[in-house]
């Protein structure tokens, strides 16, 4: 039994990567792209390369490891390897499903949006725009604006002073448990669990979040609009 909110939100922030997109579907498209460009490996083997925590998940660096661990590293073929990952990866970014209609519901509500994502402020500017819903958004928080990376709270706390709205009156929607959800208990937002999103499924027994979202849609409902 869904149990509804007995104050409707002012404003909701979005998390960004897997929560209104399928970021690792791209991701693999991109890899398997790229190995196709150096000539040998598999686009799941560098995929992995990305998930080391070495360099970074968006860092060109590992693209260099994985060329130089296969002794096929050269210059040339890097440059091209990696402008084919960047435009592969733009791409085949694509929404999930409902997630512009939902949007356009909230904004007819009155309803204030904003996204907070750890992704670099070109890489989120350029989703937002290709994906088509840059315009739904009051800002876009990332860490070059706030100063710190998720689940740090200087991301959450910079959007609600853009918002003008106190933590009690604002949802948080996000696929990561430990990135989104437990910064909003903490800070005493709604927290929206975008399980649909969490390919990685790490669990978090003590991280609850107040509900769990098995599609994007069913947000509106969930507010009690």
């Amino acid at each position: 039994m869904v149990v509804y909110p007995e104050k409707k939100p002012r404003a909701c922030l979005f998390d960004m990567d897997n929560t209104l997109y399928n970021f690792v579907d791209a991701k693999i498209a991109a890899c398997t792209s790229a190995v196709e460009c150096i000539g040998c490996g598999e686009g799941i083997e560098l995929f992995r390369y990305f998930l080391r925590n070495v360099h970074g998940f968006e860092d060109h660096a590992n693209i260099e490891d994985f060329m130089r661990d296969r002794d096929a590293w050269t210059g040339e073929t890097f440059t091209a390897a990696c402008r084919r990952y960047d435009e592969v990866k733009l791409q085949s970014i694509r929404l999930f499903d409902g997630v512009a209609d939902t949007l356009t519901l909230l904004r007819e509500k009155g309803i204030g949006m904003a996204v907070v994502t750890d992704a670099e402020s070109g890489h989120a500017a350029e989703r937002l725009e290709h994906t088509g819903i840059a315009c739904y958004f009051d800002c876009v928080v990332t860490p070059e604006v706030s100063g710190t990376r998720k689940p740090g709270h200087d991301s959450f706390l910079y959007a609600l002073r853009t918002l003008d709205c106190r933590p009690d009156e604002v949802w948080v929607v996000g696929d990561s448990l430990r990135r989104e959800i437990e910064p909003g208990n903490r800070l005493g937002m709604t927290t929206v669990y975008a399980e649909y999103g969490d390919w990685m499924k790490t669990p978090y027994p003590s991280i609850v979040p107040d509900f769990v979202l098995k599609r994007f849609p069913d947000l509106f409902g969930l507010m009690g609009l």
